[in-house]
């Protein structure tokens, strides 16, 4: 038997093994964003490490203060191997209980076939999976050459600058591909639409209610680029895996009473990039606009910058070594053509490619469910993406 039938065999005979690890870590309600957030990140982080150490794998855990506790582990190579990393996000959003069918969200529990717990899908499933993925390869006493590598963050919920940020900028995850398990219903995901949260300032003249003439109305004319912004948009060419780019008004806040002429109005906007665009092409469009509606009015007075999450669309070839080994061991486990896609965002992985490495989505669980009462993930698909993620990274680090 080889190597990758020895893998296949070990994680069909223990598909209970990926179930109990994914329920230890739904157990612990490791919601972003909350005063026992980082109790409960120093929770999973010491699971996975005693979990780890049962098989022979030492766990490290990572913490930049004040913020929440990671956790990598690593096979380590033999020597003149490339590095495989996989894993993603502990944390997760909260879970209104009385809204479950089953006990509560933090209970994990089977039924027909599904694991039901809040992170089910997104992502203690898929992190479950990729800890399989090792452990089966270190109890099979396969060697690799290059090291194999699993990480677990804080934050990614919140974009938080303490989890997956953290690991990337200070060198101690610096993979040569990266698999992020995400929720993608199996699906390759090789292509991300850029993202960037721009806020807009409109500025006008304060003047009493009463007397609205005496003053410039910022609200009025933050309605009139909303609407020339809602009208016109952003030059863009629909892409075949990203469909199409877009502007979103998320947030507007202005004025100090309702008897006061206001004198700033500002908004946020959600931007979102297929290829073709850039952010800084985009902010300058909108600049465009502004100075437009500045000729028409000479008391139109606005500007824009960015506020968060700047990153360009990213497609990766579908020749690239990770995706070409992904694509086959896909076919071989589920006997199909595997399918190709693409997603709303980069998420965690746009940290890799801004430093040139592959890194994608590729995971069991869909989006359908998560952030929602009775998340699930199928359990078969949890083993199957173990076997994936293991033969993967067979063909990489070897």
């Amino acid at each position: 038997m080889d190597d990758r039938e020895k893998v296949i065999k070990y994680i069909e005979n223990n598909k209970d093994e990926i179930v109990r690890i994914a329920s230890g870590l739904i157990s612990i309600p490791s919601i972003s964003g909350r005063e026992d957030s980082n109790e409960n990140y120093e929770k999973e982080a010491n699971y996975l490490v005693t979990e780890f150490k049962k098989f022979g794998i030492t766990a490290y855990k990572h913490a930049l203060s004040p913020g929440g506790c990671n956790l990598v582990a690593q096979i380590p190579g033999t020597g003149n191997g490339k590095t495989l990393a996989m894993g993603g996000h502990y944390d997760v959003v909260a879970a209104d209980e009385d809204d479950w069918k089953t006990d509560g969200g933090f209970i994990p529990t089977v039924k027909d076939g599904m694991l039901i717990g809040r992170g089910a899908a997104d992502m203690k499933g898929g992190l479950a999976a990729c800890f399989m993925a090792l452990k089966a390869i270190k109890e099979c006493g396969i060697k690799p050459k290059g090291n194999i590598q699993f990480v677990a963050t804080v934050d990614e919920e919140i974009g938080g600058p303490y989890g997956m940020d953290f690991l990337v900028n200070a060198g101690i995850v610096s993979p040569d591909f990266f698999i992020n398990a995400e929720q993608t219903e199996m699906k390759i995901i090789i292509a991300y639409k850029g993202c960037a949260w721009m806020e807009v300032k409109v500025k006008g003249v304060t003047a009493h209610g009463s007397r609205p003439s005496l003053g410039v109305n910022a609200i009025v004319n933050a309605a009139k680029l909303i609407t020339r912004l809602d009208e016109r948009g952003v030059k863009f060419t629909p892409d075949k895996l990203l469909g199409d780019g877009s502007l979103n008004i998320g947030m507007i806040n202005g004025g100090t009473a309702i008897n006061v002429v206001p004198d700033e109005c500002t908004f946020k906007i959600d931007g979102r990039f297929v290829p073709g665009q850039t952010y800084d092409g985009v902010i300058e469009e909108i600049r465009d606009i502004i100075d437009e509606l500045s000729k028409e009015d000479k008391n139109f007075k606005a500007e824009i910058d960015f506020c968060s999450r700047c990153t360009n669309a990213v497609v990766i070839p579908d020749d690239s070594d990770l995706v070409k080994s992904l694509i086959s061991n896909s076919e071989e486990v589920y006997k199909k053509a595997s399918e190709l896609g693409g997603f709303i965002a980069a998420g965690d992985n746009c940290l890799f490619h801004k430093k040139g490495v592959p890194a994608l989505m590729y995971g069991p669980g869909t989006l359908d469910c998560i952030h929602k009462s009775n998340e699930w993930v199928c359990i078969d698909e949890l083993a199957e993406a173990a076997k994936i993620y293991a033969l993967t990274a067979l063909d990489l680090c070897m």
